[in-house]
């Protein structure tokens, strides 16, 4: 048996994923506590139950859905503990005069997201003064985190508006959008840059976004973002499939379940929940991925 505390904990876990998991109906919950609670047989503490949770994830079979140990949870996250792991984007003007843009996975604390949002419309700000003939956005290696810096950063190209959107099974939809440099869930502001958002001087040009297998959830949701933008396509190839939501939920002990509450829609209103396909097949090295961006954009001038 059990003690007390490690079997309220996992149970308190349990009631979370049945309460809100994307897949919850797919489960036989009573077959499942049952495994779970004998996978935890001995567990003196929270710690020792993390390997039933994380089996019980898994039978979500939703493959986004995680558990985040008190050091890597969302309350560990906020307090700047993954700030030290956070790359922040770059980006350089090619000599072909395409401005080319370098947006990274993100983890990291409010004060991070700002500096990533800022740092992404400093270098479109800096390359839009260039003129470039058209924009290249790499997210070969960009495999999620917090979407919404990339969101808020980006937004001189994406436009202002509606970007996309998080369905759910028996709510309203959640609204994504960008407005005067905030990257919006609904009318709350998620992310922001620290003035009111740079707007491109030039009329808008090609965008070309780069993607590979290790593209994935808040990756995948730039790529969305893009969606119904004039004079955009993909190249790579297929992305990772996270192309879900996930919504934090605290345990007592500082741990996080990261679990997959909703699926992500584009502006034009069409559902994913898979991955996503380039509009040019690429799958070779990332420099032949951009030689066929630069072709396409040349070709579009």
């Amino acid at each position: 048996m059990m003690p007390t505390e490690a079997e309220d904990y996992l149970a308190g876990a349990l009631d979370i994923m049945q309460g809100n998991a994307l897949h919850r109906d797919n489960i036989k919950w009573g077959a499942a506590r049952a495994e779970a609670s004998r996978r935890a047989i001995g567990a003196c503490s929270s710690a020792e139950t993390y390997d039933a949770i994380r089996w019980a994830l898994s039978q979500l079979k939703d493959d986004h859905s995680f558990l985040g140990p008190p050091d890597r949870g969302h309350t560990a996250i906020a307090n700047g503990q993954c700030d030290r792991e956070a790359t922040m984007p770059n980006g350089h003007l090619r000599a072909d005069r395409i401005a080319y843009l370098h947006v990274p996975a993100f983890r990291g604390s409010p004060q991070l997201v700002t500096r990533y949002a800022d740092l992404l419309q400093a270098f479109i700000a800096l390359l839009d003064d260039s003129d470039p003939v058209g924009w290249m956005v790499d997210l070969t290696d960009n495999g999620g985190g917090n979407m919404w810096p990339m969101l808020a950063g980006l937004g001189p190209l994406l436009g202002e508006g509606p970007l996309g959107s998080f369905r759910f099974p028996t709510q309203p939809p959640a609204i994504w959008s960008y407005r005067a440099g905030r990257a919006l869930l609904d009318d709350v502001s998620l992310a922001n840059t620290t003035n009111a958002g740079y707007s491109l001087r030039h009329p808008p040009k090609p965008v070309a976004l780069l993607s590979s297998r290790r593209t994935a959830s808040s990756g995948e949701a730039v790529l969305i973002a893009f969606v119904g933008r004039p004079y955009t396509c993909r190249f790579g190839t297929s992305t990772r499939g996270l192309t879900t939501a996930n919504d934090h939920f605290p345990l007592p002990d500082g741990a996080t379940l990261f679990l997959t509450v909703g699926t992500f829609a584009d502006r034009l209103g069409r559902v994913y929940g898979q991955a996503m396909e380039p509009d040019y097949f690429c799958n070779e090295a990332e420099d032949q991925i951009q030689i066929g961006a630069a072709k396409w954009i040349h070709a579009s001038e």
